[in-house]
């Protein structure tokens, strides 16, 4: 019989990235000084090295691109926010797509639309750099990629947490007709699912260095409830922009929130049996949602994360219910009369903080 294969990847679902056009400020910003246009030509430069970075490299490129055009993004803000003597040639307008519509353009005329699209797309390269490291994972580099992981998901989050929490906030006036980026529960469902999957991450190293089934079963319910949260959050988006998600993203949240849940009763399952209430013990795995009830994904990588951990659990079901046939003859214990599953955060988001601008005025 072949040895059962352990799960060394997370089930996470890639994400597309917004799309933006070119803009040259040193042309639309009427600048005083040659210093003045050098520096705008400069964020002109470093923004269209972005906007083709994230659309064509890595999200490790992407992540450095962000971070270098951010620098000369907070400068112009600094620059031109309550800016009296500034003059421009034409207006200043942003155009971005959201990640999940691409044939369509929204125009914004203030640069917090500007800054909270980048800062979402640099989240996003963060989580996605998550996606290219677990693509990457196996035993044998586990341990240095779960550290790696689990420092982008609290990046990322913190991101997220930032944008809904200070530059949404501080967002006069936004227009109706803007990305689903644009809206505050997008970061806040986005920040959550993010600290979800770090918990998952956690979750895989406790389970392979022998924790016990009971911590592992408390992180587990943390990374499920924050899934449930991110769902949850995700379906508060004003306007019906919950169904703006593609399809294949609310499918993978759907399975993402029942991988997470049958996990939770697998291990508070195994914590039982190791305490000998074998009859708690197969009301627990009673509750874990059967693999032909999930839906498969059309990602081959996507489906085969699913498939491994899948089949682990329904190992771990198939044998307590042979044991009990042969050896302890129980009968299960009713969900309503077991102990409800208690969740421990252990990780929390990195405080996102915004660069030092790489210029301070148009002197």
């Amino acid at each position: 019989m072949n040895e059962l294969e352990k799960p060394c990847k997370i089930y996470i679902h890639k994400l597309e990235l917004p799309a933006s056009k070119r803009i040259q400020f040193e042309k639309i910003i009427r600048a005083q000084t040659p210093q003045s246009t050098n520096d705008l030509a400069l964020t002109s430069q470093a923004r269209n090295e972005m906007i083709i970075v994230i659309e064509k490299s890595s999200a490790e490129s992407s992540i450095v691109a962000c971070e270098k055009y951010l620098t000369y993004l907070y400068g112009l803000i600094l620059s031109v926010e309550d800016n009296s003597s500034l003059r421009l040639n034409e207006q200043l307008t942003f155009s971005w797509s959201s990640a999940f519509n691409k044939n369509s353009f929204h125009t914004g005329y203030s640069l917090r639309f500007e800054l909270v699209m980048t800062l979402v797309t640099f989240g996003i390269c963060h989580y996605n750099r998550v996606c290219e490291i677990n693509n990457e994972t196996s035993e044998v580099n586990f341990d240095d990629n779960a550290k790696l992981m689990v420092n982008h998901l609290k990046i990322a989050s913190g991101i997220f947490e930032f944008i809904s929490q200070v530059e949404i906030s501080k967002w006069m006036n936004p227009p109706e007709d803007r990305p689903i980026e644009c809206f505050s529960n997008f970061s806040i469902a986005l920040s959550s699912l993010c600290m979800s999957l770090a918990n998952l991450v956690s979750v895989l190293k406790a389970m392979k260095q022998g924790t016990s089934h009971l911590v592992v079963s408390k992180v587990a319910c943390e990374a499920w409830h924050k899934a449930e949260l991110s769902k949850n959050q995700f379906k508060d988006l004003p306007g019906g922009h919950f169904k703006k998600l593609s399809k294949s993203f609310r499918a993978y949240i759907a399975t993402y929130i029942s991988i997470l849940y049958s996990i939770t009763m697998v291990e508070l399952s195994k914590n039982s049996k190791d305490e000998q209430k074998y009859s708690d013990a197969l009301g627990y795995m009673s509750l874990m949602i059967p693999y032909s009830k999930l839906k498969k994904s059309s990602d081959q990588i996507l489906q085969s994360a699913l498939d491994v951990i899948m089949n682990n659990l329904t190992h771990e079901f198939n044998s307590l219910n042979k044991e009990n046939e042969l050896i302890y003859f129980t009968k299960k214990t009713e969900e309503k009369a077991l102990v409800k599953p208690q969740a421990k955060a252990f990780l929390t988001s990195t405080v996102y903080s915004p660069p030092l601008p790489a210029f301070t005025s148009f002197s």
